[in-house]
């Protein structure tokens, strides 16, 4: 494993335990357009407010609708970028809907989990993010056999979905933290 993965890891396993903060956030009007913002409105029933999800969820319920397991992904911004790089703007090339300083790994956020992101509620899903193609072709084969690896599945290096529990407002800075 190369240098930059072995820090992913050493990062999420190192990262802030139980509280930590938001430093960027990300709405996803449509597929592949990525927007920095200041603020999200997170809903129980719609999602992220002007998020994709609600009309192009990648995963569905029997009935047709999206998936709330998917509402929101989050994941470790120093972790990712171990991936992306540090140039201006590189991390938000993943997509995430939140991006913290927080640790993600299964060891400390179980499924289950609920987390307090502003003023809102999510929930820790059970739908694993291991990866998809767009983040190979983004970041390379390697990197995405990294957060495939047995091993390196449990410590989320490639973040986590949640669903919404609580209606709120989520901005930058906002603290995180751990409910139960």
């Amino acid at each position: 494993m190369s240098s930059q993965f072995t820090d992913a890891v050493r990062r999420a396993l190192h990262a802030r335990v139980g509280r930590g903060r938001i430093d960027f956030l990300m709405n996803r009007p449509a597929e592949g357009v990525h927007e920095p913002v200041d603020r999200l409105e997170l809903d129980v029933a719609r999602g992220i407010l002007g998020d994709r999800w609600e009309e192009t969820a990648w995963l569905r319920l029997p009935d047709g609708a999206p998936d709330p397991r998917v509402q929101v992904s989050l994941t470790n911004t120093r972790v990712m970028l171990c991936f992306t790089g540090a140039a201006a703007g590189a991390v938000y090339r993943c997509g995430d809907n939140i991006y913290c300083d927080l640790n993600l790994t299964e060891a400390q956020l179980p499924v289950g989990t609920r987390l307090e992101v502003g003023e809102a509620v999510i929930e820790v899903s059970d739908v694993v993010n291991d990866a998809c193609g767009k983040f190979a072709q983004r970041f390379g084969a390697d990197a995405f056999q990294c957060v495939r690896l047995a091993e390196n599945v449990p410590l989320r290096l490639r973040g986590l979905f949640c669903r919404i529990v609580q209606n709120g407002t989520v901005r930058v800075g906002d603290r995180i933290q751990c409910l139960m």
